[in-house]
């Protein structure tokens, strides 16, 4: 599932456990088949269920998650014998106990249900939505315990099993679910009733369901049939979503040992979605304006936006769906790895588009929030369905895919996809956890990547690793020490003992483009490297989730060799770790002044889009009254050349980037240096 953050604000929530509202472990389901009619004017659904399901133990009690459910008739048969079950509603724990008077023995058995559901406003479970319109629709959204809204079951990830969906709908009405239509026939009275195929084994969360006034494209890939679904009168808006679908699906089908294992792939673009996008099997439901686009007046950033969103949910079908978390603790594992995924597809199809970059912005962005005191660890417990729904944060998704990004560099990126696919054949339609996904990277690997990875998952925070460089003869003595960075300075000043393993990468002044890249254990090490540097980046290549801490001279000295000797990722690392110390009173704004300067020259996008931003900063929280004049005097006088050289009008043959950068320096010369001829 995508969420959309704004501008990664958000505060992490500390979980508190309640109760355990876990199902007892008393059968385990193999087959639903599930009916649903739909009635849309009255916003509510009748269901018809058959449960085929394995009974473990001798029992007189069946456990089901069920919520807003009104039961008509209940049985359960087992061994040739039907029998009544009486329905007790746990309403606290969101369960109904189907309780029968002679026990069921072990084995197979099948529950039988009749009932009737609301289609809430809430948009969860089987909810009623509206277009532009006025036209109604339902559909569903069950990620992550909302499943049990639409019908009784065992709503917890680690109960797969195979689903037989059919819907009974108004007869201009369409519907829409995991697998390929079967049969469509006419009836009952003015309606008609869809089959669908039967899924592969699936959690309850990543069955879906559409009903509604819906049209589509289609297109294909590596034999897929792909369509994208709109409200009537959009259908056009699709193609740029139905190109990229079509790219990323052959991408991955590469990528993945496992070529696309659903049949079929369908995007629908829903009016009233609650998340960005949602990976049901085969049925990807997407909050309408990041999936729909008129090309002609969208911008590159909602194109960017779109093609990101769909490659992350597709990433899911493998890592997800294919393969499940077996409990909502490592949801994070699903959401990192579908966020570090989501870019590489993208930025192969369009290069132009600088997606490696902006994820660089986007692990500085994710820094600061985990450079907050009441931040959470990667791992976290949960239980209840409301801490469960606070695991996904920008944690789970940014510092998960992060932390990825920096293990599949240190791992090399061959070595860390063999491990993928290991993990994901061993795997697939079952369950997993996180230590599995270690333990396959560590075997694939031979590297200690078990040993590695609970210092980034079970403990909160983020490391800065402190830099002093020392010349003697012909080598640089490194000296690297990590603490705990808060972005509070009292809580950065005081003792911690927190350590990481931290996969680091050295890069020196006098050692070119050659990093030396090292497992930072303790508290404090030492490293040589060739030559007599005058600096040391200490996050060669950027792909590191630390901060790194410079002394005065030393960022000095990297300022003026910023463009020539390092890469524009280094850059945009280096000046957000410069802005860090600034920010815990380490060094002076001056000293990131010193280091933007150095940037002047800069014409790449992604570079400058995070230096503006923190110039955004200065100019509103740190210069004063008496001084703001001469700061936006600075201001303009630093983007000047930039602006002049790329002119007020675009010209042909210009880049989606050069136009983006315009934008950006025209943006902060209007807004922050208050410049009279922008204005």
């Amino acid at each position: 599932m995508k969420r959309i953050f704004a501008g990664m604000t958000f505060i992490v929530l500390a979980l508190s456990l309640a109760s355990a509202q876990r199902l007892p472990e008393v059968a385990r389901p193999e087959n639903y088949k599930l009916t649903f009619t739909p009635d849309i004017d009255k916003a509510k659904f009748e269901g018809d269920e058959t449960i085929a399901i394995r009974v473990l133990n001798s029992t007189s009690e069946i456990t089901l998650n069920a919520v807003d459910i009104d039961f008509h008739e209940v049985s359960i048969t087992s061994g040739g014998s039907t029998q009544t079950a009486k329905v007790t509603p746990e309403k606290d724990k969101e369960m109904v106990v189907l309780s029968v008077e002679k026990p069921l023995a072990a084995g197979p058995a099948t529950i039988h249900i009749t009932y009737s559901g609301i289609l809430n406003d809430e948009m969860r479970g089987l909810y009623l939505g509206k277009d532009d319109q006025g036209r109604k629709y339902a559909a569903s959204q069950f990620e992550a315990t909302d499943a049990r809204r639409a019908f009784p079951s065992f709503d917890e990830p680690d109960y797969k099993a195979t689903f037989d969906i059919t819907a009974v709908a108004d007869k201009n009405l369409v519907a829409i679910s995991n697998q390929k239509i079967v049969s469509d026939t006419p009836g009952p009275g003015d309606k008609h009733t869809v089959h669908f195929a039967t899924t592969p084994k699936m959690s309850s969360y990543l069955a879906a369901l559409v009903v509604g006034n819906f049209e589509y494209i289609e297109g294909e890939a590596d034999g897929i049939p792909i369509r994208v679904y709109s409200t009537p009168g959009k259908k056009e808006m699709g193609r740029f979503a139905l190109e990229s679908a079509s790219y990323i699906l052959s991408y991955y089908d590469k990528y993945f040992a496992i070529k696309y294992p659903y049949g079929k792939l369908d995007l629908i673009g829903l009016p009233d979605f609650s998340a960005g996008a949602m990976e049901n099997t085969g049925c990807i439901t997407f909050r309408e304006v990041i999936l729909l686009i008129d090309e002609k007046q969208g911008s590159v950033g909602l194109k960017k936006e779109i093609a990101s969103v769909i490659a992350h949910e597709m990433a899911h079908q493998w890592f997800g769906d294919l393969v499940t978390m077996k409990w909502w603790d490592d949801i994070w594992l699903n959401e990192g790895f579908a966020t570090w995924m989501e870019d590489k597809p993208v930025a192969k199809w369009k290069p132009e588009w600088n997606y490696p970059l902006d994820d660089v912005s986007g692990t500085g962005q994710t820094l600061n929030v985990d450079s907050l005191a009441n931040t959470r660890p990667i791992h976290q417990a949960a239980e209840t369905p409301a801490q469960i729904q606070e695991l996904f944060d920008g944690i789970a998704y940014g510092k998960a895919a992060s932390v990825l990004h920096m293990l599949e560099s240190y791992l090399g990126e061959e070595t860390f996809r063999a491990g993928v696919n290991a993990y994901l054949k061993q795997h697939q339609y079952a369950n997993a956890t996180a230590d599995d996904f270690w333990d396959a990277q560590a075997k694939t690997s031979k590297k200690p990547v078990d040993k590695i990875m609970p210092t980034w998952v079970k403990q909160p925070g983020v490391p800065i690793v402190n830099v002093k460089a020392q010349c003697s003869g012909n080598s640089t003595t490194v000296n690297l020490s990590q603490q705990r960075y808060y972005i509070d300075r009292t809580k950065f000043e005081a003792p911690n003992d927190q350590l990481w393993q931290i996969p680091i990468c050295l890069k020196g002044s006098a050692s070119g483009d050659v990093a030396k890249c090292e497992l930072m254990t303790k508290k404090e090490e030492s490293f040589a490297l060739p030559g007599c540097s005058a600096w040391v980046m200490a996050n060669a290549g950027a792909t590191g989730y630390y901060r790194t801490g410079y002394s005065a001279d030393a960022v000095r000295a990297l300022a003026s060799d910023a463009e020539t000797k390092l890469t524009p990722a280094e850059r945009i690392a280096l000046q957000s770790d410069i802005w860090a110390s600034v920010r815990v009173g380490r060094e002076p704004v001056g000293d990131f002044l010193a280091f933007a300067q150095g940037l002047q020259a800069d014409r790449n996008r992604a570079v400058l889009d995070d230096v503006l931003g923190h110039f955004n900063y200065i100019g509103q929280y740190l210069v004063s009254s008496s001084d703001r004049d001469e700061y936006r005097m600075w201001l303009r006088q630093y983007l000047a050349p930039a602006m002049k050289e790329m002119g007020y009008e675009p010209k042909p043959g210009e880049t989606d980037e050069q136009r983006t950068l315009r934008s950006r320096i025209f943006d902060t010369l209007g807004y922050d240096a208050r410049d009279p001829e922008t204005l």
